[in-house]
């Protein structure tokens, strides 16, 4: 059974989330927005991997039997994975670090206080 390139690009997408999550956790810059990962976190690296890869590659394996009945639709739902995988983790990503606006929840980009007159 050979993998559709689909399915390499979401192993490859989900090993970036994987490796880039644990990279900013441990830089502390970041933390996990997804609350059931966020769980399995709590008990350990060791634990959020195995469940982080287990997420990953028990689907795709699914699919790839399931290609050989119906191989566009598995195509078709790899890719609107793709897209749905990539627009979450962007969006939760901003969200949950607060990219959208400042610590003290004022927009990122204000314009600069009015210099005073001079007299």
């Amino acid at each position: 059974m050979t993998l559709t390139r689909e399915s390499l690009l979401l192993i490859g997408i989900c090993i970036a989330d994987l490796a880039s999550t644990l990279l900013l956790l441990q830089a502390g810059v970041a933390r996990e927005g997804n609350p059931l990962m966020s769980y399995y976190l709590r008990h350990g690296i060791g634990v959020f991997v195995m469940v982080k890869l287990s997420l990953v590659f028990f689907p795709i394996f699914i699919a790839e039997w399931c290609k050989q009945y119906k191989p566009k639709f598995v195509r078709f739902m790899l890719r609107a994975t793709i897209a749905a995988y990539l627009g979450a983790y962007l969006l939760v990503f901003l969200g949950v670090n607060n990219f959208w606006r400042a610590s003290e929840g004022e927009p990122i980009y204000l314009p600069p206080p009015p210099a005073p007159m001079c007299k």
